[in-house]
């Protein structure tokens, strides 16, 4: 009788991890969180009621050169923080060495961001007065007010905390 009721309290507490874990799993995986994929206009797009289809010509050809961009963006930013950490982890660090990439990253940001709106003005002047009520109402990268989370990714590597947005 007695190993009945710990068999049975083992089986609960196991159904109920399984079960957590997979609520949890469910929440981080479904904002593509750990993926640093973000939500291009091109998705707000296919919301927007009554596209031409030279409009979503136009779209998709703003769209894509915006990747492109991105992209390069992206790599330089991906070069920088690699010297940035080569410079921090030598034994005699060049604190302006260390500023002056820093200063690179932060210029590299600001052209980042600016591209960004860049691209959301031009596809909000595609539009009617009627799609552009529905363009605006979403949010520009599709996570509200946490838009400016992407450059936050590789905060706290370097004391060792891993990804920020999993640290929460």
């Amino acid at each position: 009788m007695k190993a009945q009721k710990i068999s049975i309290t083992a089986l609960a507490v196991a159904l109920l991890m399984f079960i957590g874990s997979d609520i949890y799993a469910q929440r981080q995986g479904g904002n593509n969180r750990g993926q640093n994929v973000d939500r291009e206009p091109m998705e707000k797009c296919s919301n927007i009621p009554d596209l031409t289809p030279e409009q979503e010509t136009k779209i998709e050809a703003l769209r894509v050169d915006h990747l492109k961009k991105r992209t390069d963006y992206r790599n330089q930013m991906n070069e920088l923080r690699a010297k940035k950490q080569t410079l921090m982890t030598t034994d005699k660090s060049d604190l302006n060495a260390i500023n002056g990439i820093v200063d690179q990253m932060t210029g590299l940001q600001n052209k980042m961001m600016k591209e960004r709106a860049k691209n959301h003005q031009d596809i909000r002047n595609l539009l009617t007065d009627s799609q552009k009520v529905y363009f605006d109402s979403r949010p520009m990268r599709g996570r509200g007010n946490k838009s400016d989370r992407g450059m936050r990714d590789d905060r706290g590597q370097e004391y060792g905390q891993g990804n920020y947005r999993n640290n929460r």
